[in-house]
């Protein structure tokens, strides 16, 4: 019977590891500039998600288009990098269920 409960538990805590996501959030230089750090990490751990990295950086324009470059052939890809490299950024990875949906509303 012990034997029984253990092995479900073991096959649920397996699957609730599986199902854990892990998300890339990057707070634009207008949220820096605007004070809503604070408030986007709050949000996210509100719905009880993990942060497992963070980094105030001010990212340069060679590490902009290494990251966009899948981008780098649409007409906009000079101004984002432009507007990206204007100021601070936070980039954060999100751990959690559903964590990617969450981020991306």
């Amino acid at each position: 019977m012990i034997g029984s409960v253990l092995a479900i538990l073991s096959l649920f805590s397996r699957a609730m590891a599986e199902a854990r996501e892990r998300s890339f959030i990057m707070i634009q230089p207008d949220g820096v500039q605007r004070g809503l750090v604070g408030k986007i990490i709050e949000r996210f751990e509100a719905k009880s998600f993990k942060r497992v990295a963070m980094k105030f950086v001010w990212p340069s324009e060679e590490l902009l288009k290494k990251h966009y470059a899948d981008l780098s052939e649409r007409p906009f890809f000079p101004g984002l990098v432009k507007y990206m490299s204007s100021g601070p950024v936070v980039p954060m990875v999100w751990e959690g269920l559903n964590v990617v949906k969450t981020g991306r509303v």
